[in-house]
């Protein structure tokens, strides 16, 4: 929330700047930050508490909060004013920008800017072991949990069954919390847990990798290729020894976690975002291993919609744009 300085406050602005002051306490206006996240003990719950933490240290003028939420209500939110930041994935904000799938009926939503790119979620398509599941096609009349309704597993998933003539009605699918379907896997209820875009190392996978043998398939090069036609989609390797048996490289896609505002976000705050991300950033690794992954560069990296002005200017300064 803006507010005009009060005539004390231009009056001391004034006489600081005769004084020859290079440093004026309280000269910038206030702002206050409604942070769309995800729900508590999420990954963009955790970590977006530690960046508005560091944003609020660097920054005396702004305040706020951290408000749990979801992707897709994450968008929309922020289009709708109820917040002014937010996550997003890239999957999901190509067609909020298009005004397709989840965001059919609401319209192109076109007033949203990206602030800073963070980490990849990249394919995890478990099994047991001994399931006898080495391909896509043999998840047929298999029980499986691609998360909830609308998220970025639910629409990957369909899309990938698609490429293999395939909908959800040749499996048996369940909409369950990560963590719900893990537990489900773990006792036997679900024979597959189709997170095609999660965060990595992911808590849920680790869990499952220590109470018995997995196996991750990768996707096959045609997969991937028809995939990433897909805006927002690109291609991703995780690396081996992420998880407990998984001694090899998992091939398949990924979407990037992204912070965003409206196009109306004043420019210093923006500005005041993306340089207080950046300069911690080599700290966040510590509260979010997926952080890990995430560089300096790599944080101007394409999302699919244009970054806002006061981002822009930062990354010019850095020498990244």
């Amino acid at each position: 929330m803006r507010r005009i300085m009060s005539c004390s406050m231009t009056v001391a602005l004034l006489v600081a700047v005769v004084m020859g002051s290079t440093q004026i306490a309280g000269a910038a206006e206030k702002f206050e930050i409604r942070w769309g996240t995800i729900t508590a003990g999420g990954a963009w719950q955790v970590i977006g508490a530690a960046m508005l933490e560091d944003i609020k240290k660097a920054n005396p003028n702004i305040t706020g909060s951290c408000i749990p939420s979801t992707t897709t209500a994450n968008a929309l939110g922020v289009h709708m004013d109820k917040f002014n930041v937010g996550f997003c994935l890239t999957d999901t904000i190509a067609d909020a920008w298009r005004g397709e799938g989840f965001f059919k009926e609401s319209g192109k939503i076109q007033d949203l800017r990206a602030v800073a790119a963070i980490y990849p979620h990249a394919t995890h398509l478990v099994v047991r072991a001994d399931s006898g599941i080495n391909k896509i096609e043999d998840l047929r009349g298999k029980r499986i949990s691609p998360d909830g309704r609308g998220l970025s597993c639910d629409l990957q998933t369909q899309r990938l069954l698609a490429l293999h003539n395939m909908s959800y009605n040749d499996v048996k699918v369940q909409f369950l919390s990560f963590s719900d379907a893990a537990g489900n896997f773990i006792d036997r209820h679900l024979d597959a847990l189709t997170f095609i875009t999660v965060p990595f190392p992911f808590a849920p996978v680790i869990n499952v990798a220590t109470q018995m043998n997995i196996k991750l398939l990768s996707l096959s090069d045609e997969d991937i290729a028809k995939l990433v036609k897909f805006p927002g989609v690109a291609r991703y390797t995780l690396p081996a020894g992420l998880y407990k048996g998984i001694d090899y490289p998992v091939h398949g896609i990924c979407v990037y976690s992204f912070v965003f505002v409206r196009k109306d976000m004043p420019e210093d705050i923006a500005y005041a975002m993306v340089k207080t991300i950046a300069d911690n950033l080599d700290n966040y690794g510590d509260v979010l291993v997926s952080m890990k992954y995430v560089t300096h560069k790599g944080l101007c990296a394409d999302v699919g919609i244009p970054y806002h002005p006061g981002a822009e200017k930062y990354f010019r300064q850095r020498g990244w744009r």
